[in-house]
């Protein structure tokens, strides 16, 4: 007997969002209202850019 197999989703690459280059702070809660995650902040600490451990969403200073 065969097993019905389905491929793995495929990965999504994580949403860029940029932000105006003299941020210091981001907030993040993963977009999508009720089905988003909690709202969690996140500083540059000098980087350029900055990743949110929920949902990999990229903060990137323009």
């Amino acid at each position: 007997m065969v097993k019905n197999m389905t491929r793995p989703a495929t990965p999504q690459a994580p949403e860029i969002i940029e932000v105006p280059a003299d941020s210091d702070q981001v907030c993040c809660d993963g977009g999508n209202g009720a089905m988003g995650h909690p709202k969690v902040w996140y500083t540059f600490d000098g980087n350029t850019s900055v990743e949110c451990g929920y949902c990999d969403r990229l903060f990137l200073k323009k």
